[in-house]
């Protein structure tokens, strides 16, 4: 889903510079069809990385979570990738051992429907 985004179930988010020449980072919400569950990832251009843009689009990209009523967001991260877990931590993510492989590491939010 993450490859292929349909726009209801799959969402794609980008960020440009602001002349909007240069796209620097990447979004993407993958849901499940009982909007119960959805898995995001993101990725940032190195050179412009630790000026906050991962952070924006992440709380962006949960808020758009919040709106479709998910119960559960998480990623799959490198265990060696610690900015981004810093980061989902400093936004109340839960960091858990990724089953089956120690090399990664499961970051979750739960939230509840209202």
């Amino acid at each position: 889903m993450l490859t292929h985004p349909d726009h209801l179930f799959s969402e794609n988010f980008l960020v440009f510079t602001a002349d909007g020449s240069m796209m620097v980072a990447s979004g993407m919400l993958a849901c499940d069809k009982a909007f119960d569950h959805g898995e995001v990832a993101i990725a940032v251009r190195e050179d412009h990385k630790r000026h906050g843009i991962g952070w924006e689009l992440l709380a962006h990209i949960a808020h758009y979570a919040d709106t479709k009523g998910l119960r559960s967001l998480e990623s799959i991260e490198s265990r060696d990738n610690h900015d981004a877990i810093e980061l989902e931590r400093d936004m109340g993510f839960v960091i858990s051992d990724y089953p089956g492989d120690s090399t990664l590491v499961l970051v979750s939010r739960s939230h509840a429907r209202p």
